[in-house]
Formats: C-alpha cells, sequence, structure tokens
C-alpha cells in the first residue's frame, strides 16, 4: 500500500471521482488544502469524497509554496509520502515544486509550468515550426489594441493561465475586446486566489470543430490512447457541453491529428505524464487550441474506461508513484461513450427541473446526476462552472452514444420562477 500527498482538488467532474480510485487501488492519501469549506456543498450535508476518502486532511495555505514545501517536509519525515499529485490545474506547478524538494515522485513533466502557461505553450509551437494560428501576447490596452489590429476581427481572447474556459470569448470588434481586457483586469486572482499573470492572449479565430487528444508519456514515450470529440455551447463564450469517445474522425485526419499533438508534446517538452491536448480541426488543417499536462476533465476519463477498459485515473495514481501505468487495452462490449451536461439557458431562480424520470427508464444511459435546484440562483452560463448535471450514455455497435446523451438531456427541462417553462440547453 503506497501512501499519496494530494494537494488540493477539483470540486467536481474528475475530482469526484480520484479520491475513491486511490483507495480502490488499495493505496491511501493526506489530503492538504487552504480552504476545507471549499470542499462543501452549501445546499447538501453530504461529505465531498476527497475528504471522504482521506486518510488525514491537513489545514495549511496551499498558496504559499516556500512555507508549503517546509510544512511538508516535516509532516513526510512523520507520514512518510511515497508520492505527490494533484486533479486541479492551479496546484500543478505546486506539486511538482513540493516533489522536487520531497525528492519524490509525481505525475507531472518537468516542464510542467510552461506547459500551462497558453502563451508559452504557443511561443513553443511557433519556434517548432508547427502550424500555429497567428496570435499575440499583451498585457497594457495599447498593446492589446493593436496586436488584435494585426490579427484581425473576430478573433478569441484568453487569460494565459486559467482553466475550465474561463474568461475566454470570441471578440468581434475593438468595443468587445475592451470588455474583455477590463473583465480580466479586475481579475487580477484566480478562483483559488492565486495571483494570476497579468497577460492576455489574443489568437485568431479557428473555425471548425474541437476534439482532444488524450495521450500518456513514460520516460519519454507517448502512448495516444484516442482521440475526444467534442461540443461547446454559449457563444462569445465557450462552454463545453458534450463529449464522445472515440471521435467519428476518418483514419487520414486522425493520423494527422495524432502526428501534430505528439509534435505539440515534444516542442513544450513534455516528457512524463497524461496529456490532453485540445485541437481545431479548421479548414487550413489540425491546429492546437492548447494543451493541458493531465487527464481530460469533465468526466473523458470515464467514457475511456467504458470504451477501452484504460483507467486514466489509475494510470494518473501510478505515475505519481512512479510507476508505469497499464495503458491495455479491453473488450468492454461499448463501442462509443458520450456525455452531455446541463447548461442554463440564463442565470435565475430555479423553480424546478423536470423530466429526471425518463432518465430512468433510457437504456442507453448509463447514468446521471442532477443538482438539486428548486429555490436555488442559477449562474450565468459563462463558463464550465454553470453545469447542472450530466448524462452518461453509452452505444454498443457503433459511434451513436453522443446522440443519446444528447437526446436524454432535450428531454429535461429548467422552470424559473419568474416565467413559466424555459427549455433546457
Amino acid at each position: 500500500m503506497a501512501h499519496l500527498l494530494m494537494i488540493e482538488s477539483w470540486v467536481g467532474g474528475t475530482g469526484r471521482i480520484f479520491p475513491p480510485a486511490i483507495a480502490r487501488l488499495g493505496h491511501r492519501y493526506t489530503f492538504v488544502t487552504r480552504n476545507r469549506g471549499h470542499y462543501q456543498d452549501p445546499r447538501s450535508r453530504e461529505i465531498h469524497p476527497v475528504i471522504e476518502h482521506a486518510d488525514n486532511v491537513l489545514s495549511f495555505d496551499t498558496n504559499d509554496v516556500p512555507a508549503l514545501v517546509e510544512f511538508l517536509r516535516a509532516q513526510h519525515e512523520a507520514l512518510e509520502f511515497d508520492g505527490v499529485v494533484t486533479i486541479c490545474d492551479y496546484y500543478i506547478g505546486t506539486v511538482a515544486e513540493v516533489a522536487q524538494a520531497l525528492n519524490l515522485p509525481q505525475a507531472f513533466s518537468d516542464n510542467v509550468v510552461m506547459e500551462r502557461r497558453k502563451d508559452l505553450v504557443r511561443e513553443a509551437i511557433e519556434r517548432a515550426f508547427l502550424p500555429n494560428p497567428k496570435f499575440a501576447v499583451a498585457g497594457e490596452w495599447e498593446a492589446v489594441r493593436r496586436e488584435a489590429e494585426r490579427i484581425g476581427y473576430p478573433l478569441i481572447v484568453k487569460p494565459t493561465d486559467l482553466a475550465s474556459s474561463a474568461f475566454v470569448k470570441l471578440v468581434r470588434d475593438e468595443a468587445q475586446l475592451r470588455e474583455s481586457f477590463d473583465a480580466l483586469a479586475a481579475f487580477p486572482r484566480n478562483f483559488r486566489e492565486q495571483e494570476r499573470v497579468p497577460l492576455l492572449l489574443l489568437e485568431e479565430y479557428m473555425d471548425g470543430e474541437e476534439v482532444s487528444v488524450e495521450a500518456c508519456t513514460y520516460r519519454g514515450q507517448t502512448t495516444v490512447i484516442g482521440i475526444t470529440d467534442k461540443s461547446v455551447t454559449g457563444f462569445p463564450y465557450f462552454i463545453e457541453d458534450g463529449h464522445m469517445f472515440p471521435a467519428r474522425l476518418e483514419p487520414p485526419l486522425a493520423q494527422e491529428v495524432e502526428a501534430l499533438v505528439r509534435g505539440a508534446l515534444a516542442a513544450v517538452g513534455h516528457d512524463h505524464g497524461l496529456s490532453h491536448t485540445e485541437v481545431k480541426l479548421t479548414s487550413k488543417g489540425p491546429r492546437i487550441v492548447e494543451i493541458n499536462p493531465r487527464p481530460g476533465g469533465n468526466y473523458i476519463a470515464e467514457l475511456i474506461q467504458r470504451v477501452t477498459g484504460i483507467d486514466l485515473l489509475d494510470a494518473q495514481i501510478e505515475l505519481a508513484l512512479g510507476r508505469e501505468p497499464d495503458l491495455r487495452r479491453r473488450d468492454t462490449g461499448v463501442a462509443s461513450a458520450a456525455i452531455r451536461f446541463l447548461v442554463p439557458p440564463r442565470a435565475g431562480r430555479a423553480l424546478a427541473l423536470d423530466g429526471a424520470a425518463a432518465l430512468d427508464a433510457d437504456p442507453r444511459v448509463a447514468r446521471y446526476s442532477l443538482a438539486a435546484v428548486a429555490g436555488t440562483d442559477v449562474s450565468a452560463p459563462i463558463d464550465n462552472a454553470c453545469y447542472l448535471g450530466h448524462v452518461v450514455a453509452t452505444d454498443p455497435d457503433g459511434p451513436h452514444a453522443r446522440a443519446h446523451a444528447e437526446r436524454a438531456v432535450a428531454g429535461l427541462t429548467l422552470r424559473y420562477a419568474d416565467e413559466a417553462v424555459a427549455p433546457a440547453a
């Protein structure tokens, strides 16, 4: 039995299924957090899985990395950790520093801090002479305005160091650009109260559908596990509202996408760990959107396991312990698996969410989870934090799981207090 040190976690998605995966493999973990209340839902009395499955829960300021290192050095002497891990993007760099200081294995590349910076990834791709959209990085308004004119509207505005599509927006003119610039300027710290890099990434708008490539690198050797498709909603924001594995791509295009991702991973020095690389299938050919040095979120790991038998969470745990993960495919009897998220059409006070009974009777629905929304305030649909639930569907015969999941979610209706009926998105 190994003893992992886990530093913070996502609250939803992978953050809920990763903790029990550690226990299922026969390991244990100590969880350290700066705010235990962050993992408590005020609408329920449920104990979050990351707290429930922990051997120990330590409270310390995880944003003060030098002090955290010394605190954990003392804890390591008493508790004897075997590896360091997180499932939250905002603490990947912290894990890398702690692991290095404590001389422990971890699940990320030595170059992981660069991989998390969207602007540095763009620059690395450019240096490697790989296909890249026009882009610019700027901090002051005049430079941002000037670079936007050079690239041309419409264009994509991104913070360089946030996650979950937060503040990613399509802007069509200078007025919208100024609005996005001001919104980010008013947000100097991220959602975990860490100081943000005060830079804006501007990118040429890339047309086409988006996919992601799921891969695992061990000792410099990368294994591509497969390609996942993605649907987005909420324009001008980019909210992920669905995924299917495997994506429906013709073999030549799939090979081109895989080759581009391998080149991009090499360009940023990714030599260890899982990767979830987002790619746009543009009219000019595949282009990298961003590299995420971790398992794909939004339950993509579950979709992959249902189809291939490969458990990416198990792989993340093994990598954190310095071990080679098992990536052998197994016959699962499932040809495709998909997830569809329930995205509210707008903000407002929710009255009820109808239609859940039909999900229980649908043979294609593998499972679902819906929030108890009655009497609560629903957030505006501007990023992935707005989800009110999700449905996972499977297809044993072909690539139709997405259609099954979409049909199931279309049967749900969100009712608001200030109107009779509003259809769910």
